[in-house]
């Protein structure tokens, strides 16, 4: 309940801010012919969402196991009359589990913190759209940056030697999302990007850091149902190609648990301004 009242204080919180803004852009822009007016009813908007997501652990192409874990969401976007677009995304993970509970790596006696982790991130993007047909697709290539979770069994592991202040990754890419405006009620969209994610965990057993380059695809749908309302829903794919192999001195030549891919989905409730 604690983090679901922060998410919501954060929501609340937004709101007013994003109404301000608004109406500042209306006045300045008022006399403006303005392209993006049939995808700003979607793409200005903040929401509060719920996602679930399953994957399998291994590394070096080795099977090792798998794991599941559900978020809370909360993403704010805006698509500006000159073209600009931004989102802003903010997560916590409600739940972590993964089988096997221990990794063979780490071979202390323990319980991963993460089944209950507690984390959560934040990623920004910022691109430039590009109406590719009046009123119906738009283009938009953008960069990301950001600070995500670590979900590396190994750093998860609840020993005297994990630090888990330092258990993320800093997050850099760029993508590009193609969106299709059905009418104005319906909008659906594809996202694609490549991000490379620096892990700053601090390593145990003689284990490299497990960076890695991350392809990720979302299809998603926004649906404007009644005013301002809008309900959202995604689903996604993540594969994850590491740099080096994650295996140990000590137990010598185990293999680390480190997410190989994953699939998931999520669905919103938000408000457009």
């Amino acid at each position: 309940m604690r983090k679901f009242a922060i998410l919501c204080g954060f929501f609340a919180g937004f709101s007013s801010y994003v109404y301000a803004a608004n109406e500042s852009d209306l006045v300045v822009n008022n006399a403006e012919s303005n392209e993006y007016g049939a995808f700003q009813k979607f793409d200005r908007q903040y929401s509060l969402g719920f996602g679930a997501f399953s994957g399998n652990l291994s590394a070096a192409g080795t099977s090792g196991g798998n794991y599941s874990a559900t978020f809370l969401n909360f993403d704010v976007e805006r698509l500006f009359n000159v073209g600009v677009w931004m989102d802003i995304n903010a997560y916590l993970y409600s739940s972590y589990r993964q089988s096997p509970n221990v990794d063979p790596a780490v071979g202390m006696t323990g319980q991963l913190t993460g089944a209950d982790p507690q984390f959560g991130g934040v990623n920004a993007k910022v691109g430039y759209a590009f109406p590719l047909l009046k009123d119906k697709i738009l283009l938009t290539p953008y960069g990301q940056f950001g600070r995500n979770v670590n979900l590396s069994s190994y750093t998860l592991q609840a020993t005297p030697v994990s630090n888990l202040t330092s258990d993320y990754y800093w997050t850099f890419g760029a993508g590009a999302r193609l969106e299709y405006r059905i009418n104005d009620v319906i909008d659906i969209y594809l996202d694609q990007n490549m991000v490379y994610n620096l892990s700053q965990a601090n390593m145990t057993q003689g284990l490299a850091q497990a960076n890695f380059y991350n392809n990720r695809t979302v299809l998603g749908g926004k649906f404007n149902l009644y005013r301002n309302f809008q309900l959202g829903a995604q689903a996604f794919y993540n594969n994850y190609s590491y740099q080096e192999n994650l295996v140990s001195a000590n137990p010598v030549g185990a293999v680390a648990l480190a997410p190989d891919n994953n699939v998931g989905g999520m669905i919103s409730f938000g408000l457009t301004y």
